[in-house]
């Protein structure tokens, strides 16, 4: 068996720990955006939004979709310790999934005539509630095997 790498996997911990970091970051910047597009949505008054807000909404989407893609990135990069290896590619893997999810709903915000892809909007929303409750899992997975080697 490999030996284990102190060094490696504090290496690994701060990267996964930077894209955590930058994921929240970056919800927390994007949930007023969805929050009105979402309840606009609700009340079936999209085409009320001003045409500059709406434009708003869907940049501040495409850019949660380039921060997740990047932290998707990291983590491909990222060198796991061995025995980290098959829960850091489930975590990997499901970022990867979380990140295509965002960008479908980017997609689905079209503001060229100020409307919303409702199909889209739906996948992409369940979508990322499956593959957000699977990074967690991995995370803690990932957490408490670190905290079991200390």
């Amino acid at each position: 068996m490999a030996k284990f790498n102190p060094k490696q996997a504090q290496i690994y911990i701060q990267t996964l720990q930077s894209v955590l970091t930058n994921t929240e970051d970056t919800a927390t910047r994007v949930t007023p955006f969805f929050t009105k597009l979402d309840d606009a949505k609700a009340a079936d008054k999209i085409s009320e939004i001003p045409a500059a807000e709406f434009a708003e909404i869907k940049a501040e989407f495409e850019d949660a979709v380039a921060s997740y893609q990047s932290n998707a990135q990291q983590l491909a990069k990222a060198s796991a310790p061995v025995r980290l290896l098959g829960v850091h590619k489930t975590l990997s893997a499901a970022y990867t999934k979380y990140a295509e999810a965002t960008q479908l709903m980017s997609e689905a915000v079209i503001v060229d005539g100020q409307s919303v892809d409702n199909d889209k909007y739906a996948k992409s929303e369940a979508d990322q509630a499956v593959y957000l409750e699977k990074i967690h899992a991995a995370v803690g997975k990932i957490m408490n095997s670190a905290s079991m080697s200390r």
